[in-house]
């Protein structure tokens, strides 16, 4: 079946400077049946995913949406992973289509922009500390914070990802997604996609980020920019943990306190509860080095984690005046009756969860 024309389409072929014809004659990867998925996360955990794609290049996912998730059963569920940060797979593993994006890593420069700014094309499995070294090695500013995060453009985009006080949304020209209900590329615009703290517009239970157009300035000093990324690496290495982990695992709060005082972060009231390295559920524990990260210390199970996380959660809101944080991790996969209610008191009231997430 062809693929239906749209500007959007023609927009983002343009930018990877290939034809509809090369789209069209580019097969999709065969499906992978009962791969673990835990390899595939930096959790280590997560169990077998019924049906999953490997595809190379923008080209090749469009191949697998249009032709595997675009004629499947309208209930049947796909999900896509990154690099598997900021994501806690069920043990018990995910059923429907899941998309495994680490090989779809174009990088490719374009045109400069109107103010001189060096733009370049970013499929969504490219990761963030390729980008961070290519514009600090070109002497550009603007994507140096990326270095440490474990993570992949379309998984940045998607939640707006940041460090040290810079955010993805600061270096986004515009994006293109594959939008399942219609079968359509579509790009979208800073604006449409509505960037806020650790969140954007995108619904991942009906769109795939394909890739984005990032825009970066020339460094009025690359010595000291060369240097910052260097900090900003040392900092990682220094605060994170070195075991599994998902990343952050709650949102830091905004706002003031009940003393008008800006609310500490997350870990920071973590470690005021004497829980960090200390909380444990199973395998699943409280880092040593940062009380915002859970580890995989063996065997963890995602039961385990998400019941470790709604302690924290539980405590802070105990300890701080009713607060409520909520999660930076997102979940994927076939939840037991105990996960689901874990995850739904985890979620409650979260302003920036997606009503079908």
């Amino acid at each position: 079946m062809p693929f239906p024309p749209s500007p959007a389409l023609e927009a983002l072929l343009h930018s990877l400077g290939a034809t509809l014809a090369q789209l069209e004659g580019t097969p999709p990867p065969p499906a992978q049946q009962s791969l673990l998925a835990a390899p595939f996360t930096t959790y280590k955990v997560g169990g077998p995913l019924q049906w999953a794609y490997q595809p190379q290049g923008v080209l090749g996912l469009l191949a697998v949406c249009h032709t595997h998730l675009g004629a499947a059963t309208p209930g049947t569920p796909f999900h896509t992973l990154g690099w598997g940060s900021n994501t806690l797979v069920a043990s018990a593993g995910v059923a429907g289509h899941t998309l495994l994006l680490r090989k779809v890593d174009d990088w490719l420069p374009l045109a400069k922009g109107p103010e001189g700014e060096h733009r370049f094309f970013g499929g969504a499995g490219v990761h963030l500390a390729k980008i961070a070294k290519a514009t600090v090695d070109a002497e550009l500013e603007g994507g140096e914070f990326l270095i440490g995060i474990p993570g992949t453009l379309g998984g940045a985009v998607c939640m707006n990802a940041g460090a040290m006080g810079q955010e993805t949304s600061g270096m986004i020209e515009t994006v293109w997604v594959w939008d399942r209900p219609s079968g359509q590329v579509q790009q979208l615009t800073p604006a449409e996609l509505a960037f806020a703290y650790r969140y954007s517009a995108i619904n991942p239970q009906r769109q795939v980020v394909l890739g984005a157009v990032c825009h970066f300035s020339p460094s009025a000093n690359p010595a000291a920019l060369r240097q910052r990324m260097e900090a900003n690496r040392q900092f990682r290495k220094e605060h994170h943990p070195i075991e599994p982990n998902g990343g952050s695992v709650f949102r830091n709060p905004e706002g003031v306190g009940l003393n008008g005082e800006a609310l500490p972060a997350v870990g920071r009231m973590v470690e005021a509860l004497g829980a960090k390295g200390l909380w444990q559920e199973g395998e699943a524990g409280i880092s040593e080095r940062h009380g915002n990260f859970i580890v995989n210390r063996g065997q963890a199970t995602s039961t385990q984690v998400l019941k470790l996380m709604r302690r924290v959660q539980q405590a802070i809101e105990s300890a701080y005046g009713g607060l409520r944080v909520y999660p930076e991790n997102r979940w994927m996969g076939e939840a037991t009756p105990e996960e689901l209610a874990l995850w739904q008191a985890l979620t409650a009231g979260d302003p920036h969860r997606h009503p079908t997430a």
